[in-house]
């Protein structure tokens, strides 16, 4: 589903009023959008009592024609003017509908229409709001907490583009929003404020809503479409191979995991780089893999010795996945920063292979072919040399300007709403739970977005697909073993089921 900026939205708004769709025809799809939905939550119940606390500007106006709509239903309607009279040219124009409409405009009256209400609906500020609310306002929003609780577009007092939201923001049950979701509702802490939200058609001509980049969440459609046909003639080149430098000797698990994924996410061949003196052990857990014996320090990191021997098994590759496990050491920078350069097949950079380049970021621009980064917000932070708050008070804001600078690259910023993006798209999948939350799910995720990548996807749809899977397959382990119990290893158990419903033969 498309989602926008607020400053998108503002735009296409311009060019449907310069095309012919004037902002009043968009008002008027809108208030009736509203008030229909309005109807649904109610369940067409007529004895409820519907209260608009309603601002001075066009997001009055949405409530006026939702509340005279619903008036002229025989519904019980009333319009707390909080902020006094509309003061925009269409607000006025829907304001005069109200001839059968109770408006207040008193302090005490409204306060004791809002705590008698069973729906409040808040459209006071739209999605143009910044900064903080004032505490008058603040307080009439925060009135009668045990009605039903809607907002028109967005929460009063919650910013769409950065998510960030301000003391006192309504907290909604429903939201009602306009056109397209806003990129903000998809970022916590604002989607904690929306409830559920239903996106309204307000008329907004296709030529008028294109945007660039490109975004969107990621719907079950995109995975049907992505996701590679088995083919009947097929062999294991067919899917290809993927060799992955992963684990050291306190992170063994990282590279359990993460090949595990990939192989369950159908890749053709996993070559697993590990420690010389772990093999016997992997071998029992994971016997699809070949092994490719490793060097290491004596704090058992890999050696700088290796690149020869790991490069050497890269012409035989489709993707080389790095990082998961590492570990951080002179050595390990050495060869990690040798491999970003020489290498000549895409890449997935993890966890540790990310730490490792942080003090020379740029060798990004060296890389040969494609790379996918996948940082969790703090190794997000020292990519971009700034504080983890700083990315995570406006996560679109450290995509983008990450990618500005290397345009070349596609980046998943991992956490609650995982960003994906790249210089023409962003998406945004709000599908997992806070049951994958645990260390070794980031692991898990790499290895299936390698495990595409090696299948011949693009770097892109890997990216995305790799996210959607996992937070599907995160999904039904949580329903399996409940958020607090799952594990990691749970997710890759669930890839199967996931793939169960999407899986074709072409």
């Amino acid at each position: 589903m498309k989602i926008v900026t607020t400053a998108q939205k503002r735009e296409m708004e311009r060019l449907a009023d310069a095309s012919g769709v004037p902002y009043w025809n968009l008002m008027k799809k809108a208030g009736m959008a509203l008030g229909r939905n309005l109807e649904k939550i109610m369940d067409f119940d007529k004895q409820k009592k519907v209260v608009f606390i309603a601002g001075k500007g066009n997001n009055g106006g949405d409530c006026y024609i939702a509340a005279d709509y619903l008036d002229s239903c025989g519904y019980d309607v009333t319009v707390a003017l909080i902020c006094g009279e509309p003061s925009t040219e269409i607000s006025k124009k829907a304001f005069s509908l109200l001839s059968g409409v109770y408006c207040v405009s008193d302090a005490t009256e409204s306060a004791n229409e809002i705590i008698q209400s069973d729906i409040v609906v808040d459209g006071v500020f739209g999605t143009g709001f910044k900064g903080e609310l004032d505490e008058s306002v603040s307080y009439f929003l925060n009135l009668n907490t045990s009605a039903i609780r809607v907002a028109v577009d967005i929460p009063s007092g919650g910013n769409g583009t950065d998510a960030s939201v301000s003391k006192g923001c309504f907290k909604a049950d429903h939201t009602i929003t306009f056109g397209f979701e806003k990129c903000g509702m998809t970022q916590y802490p604002l989607k904690e404020y929306c409830g559920k939200i239903t996106v309204a058609d307000v008329g907004l001509p296709l030529s008028c809503c294109e945007t660039s980049p490109e975004m969107f969440t990621v719907e079950d459609k995109y995975i049907e479409n992505t996701l590679m046909p088995r083919k009947n003639n097929s062999h294991k080149g067919t899917y290809g191979t993927l060799l992955c430098v992963t684990g050291s000797a306190m992170m063994p698990g990282a590279s359990l995991m993460s090949a595990m994924s990939a192989l369950r996410s159908g890749c053709g061949m996993v070559k697993l780089c590990c420690i010389r003196e772990n093999i016997a052990s992997f071998a029992v857990k994971i016997p699809e893999a070949v092994f490719v014996p490793a060097e290491v320090t004596d704090k058992g990191f890999y050696s700088s010795d290796n690149e020869n021997t790991i490069l050497s098994h890269v012409s035989s590759c489709k993707a080389l996945l790095m990082g998961c496990g590492i570990g951080t050491s002179e050595e390990t920078r050495k060869l990690t920063k040798s491999l970003l350069k020489n290498a000549t097949v895409p890449i997935i950079l993890d966890a540790d292979g990310i730490n490792n380049i942080c003090d020379n970021t740029d060798i990004i621009k060296e890389v040969k072919n494609k790379i996918i980064l996948t940082p969790h917000p703090a190794e997000m932070a020292r990519l971009l040399h700034c504080t983890t708050e700083e990315v995570q008070n406006d996560r679109f804001k450290a995509c983008e300007k990450f990618i500005s600078m290397y345009p070349g690259a596609v980046l998943v910023l991992k956490g609650a709403g995982t960003i994906i993006a790249s210089k023409e798209k962003i998406a945004v999948s709000e599908n997992g739970n806070p049951g994958m939350s645990c260390g070794g799910s980031g692991d898990v995720l790499s290895g299936i977005i390698a495990s595409f990548l090696t299948q011949g996807i693009s770097p892109y749809d890997s990216a995305v697909l790799g996210v959607a899977v996992h937070n599907k397959a995160g999904d039904i382990a949580s329903q399996k073993y409940s958020m607090h119990s799952m594990l990691p290893t749970d997710i890759i158990e669930c890839l199967g089921d996931v793939f169960k419903v999407y899986e074709k033969i072409g």
